[in-house]
């Protein structure tokens, strides 16, 4: 990727930029799972196609079984064993 004219942006900016040319995301955050088999989380950052990545935050969602169901424009769908709720997962979405 050609990072060139980085210098002419704030500093700020400019780590941002180069952070996300390097791989890095900023499209981070956490959800709760539901109590049913699946949960459904909005996020205004996801699309058709998207991966998202799941990483459980605790034991009940680590043994949850969770998996990626689907992805639409403004929203994505985990697929995970029922169970009770509280179960914390942190996700990131990488757009296609």
């Amino acid at each position: 990727m050609n990072l060139a004219g980085l210098e002419t942006l704030t500093p700020r900016i400019a780590a941002i930029v180069r952070q996300i040319a390097e791989g890095a995301t900023n499209a981070v955050s956490e959800a709760t799972l539901s109590a049913g088999a699946e949960t459904r989380v909005e996020s205004r950052l996801c699309v058709p196609g998207a991966l998202v990545v799941p990483v459980p935050l605790d034991a009940g969602a680590a043994s949850a079984g969770i998996f990626l169901k689907d992805t639409a424009r403004g929203f994505f769908l985990l697929g995970h064993v029922a169970g009770g709720e509280g179960r914390r997962v942190r996700f990131e979405i990488r757009r296609p």
